[in-house]
């Protein structure tokens, strides 16, 4: 309930109180920064293992060739891939939940700015995948468009998620759309029959994250100003 239909605070005090709650979001984050940073040294620490990791093996299997040996030990490589594969797959779920938790609390913060009885729809009351539905309430209550470029990239990642998820990275299925979404992104390879993804590629989903946060936080930001400090009617 909106502060102006809370009829448990006397009208003297609603606007003071709106005008209290206002200045709060305006100085509150979406997303905890520190979540974002420790997830960005997270990314790096398992990347730094990885290499080393790789290193390793590759390091054992010359050691066998120069040796001369006719079966060449290469089990270590092979589990050393899995992880590589089920540490990434990982990295990309949770980029795809921090985005669904911004977008979640963004609605939230918009609806409150706005008032709810000035929302013909809430966002439960739209039909759609979280996404779509999510950014389309944004857009038009928020009064702003996601850029192309970055709506793209956030794009492709929820396709990704949505196949590791739902299909374990498999390539066998996967429709001709979201094949299109995914091979335009650089770090993400769908000639095997499972999706392989490239370090670059986590790095740069983690760098569209950041930047959607900035944008969304930077467009409720203006909201909440055109809030505080309405213009007059002319």
């Amino acid at each position: 309930m909106s502060i102006e239909n809370d009829n448990s605070i006397p009208d003297a005090l609603k606007r003071p109180f709106r005008m209290s709650l206002l200045h709060q979001i305006q100085g509150t984050s979406t997303l905890d920064i520190h979540e974002l940073e420790f997830f960005d040294w997270y990314v790096k620490e398992t990347e730094t293992l990885l290499v080393n990791m790789l290193s390793s093996e590759r390091a054992f299997i010359q050691e066998q060739v120069q040796v001369g040996a006719e079966d060449i030990n290469d089990s270590g490589m092979v589990a050393v891939n899995y992880y590589l594969k089920r540490v990434r797959y990982s990295h990309v779920i949770y980029m795809a939940s921090l985005l669904e938790t911004l977008l979640e609390r963004s609605c939230v913060t918009l609806t409150t700015v706005i008032g709810d009885q000035n929302l013909p729809f809430a966002v439960t009351e739209l039909k759609g995948d979280n996404w779509t539905v999510k950014r389309k309430f944004l857009e038009r209550y928020g009064k702003f468009s996601v850029p192309d470029n970055l709506r793209s990239e956030i794009q492709a990642l929820i396709t990704l998620r949505n196949n590791l998820v739902h299909d374990n990275g498999s390539t066998c299925d996967m429709k001709d759309d979201e094949r299109k979404i995914l091979a335009k992104c650089s770090g993400i390879n769908l000639d095997g029959y499972e999706v392989a993804i490239e370090d670059d590629y986590i790095r740069s989903a983690l760098e569209s994250i950041k930047s959607m946060v900035r944008f969304i936080e930077g467009q409720i930001g203006a909201v909440v100003d055109r809030a505080i400090h309405p213009k007059p009617v002319t």
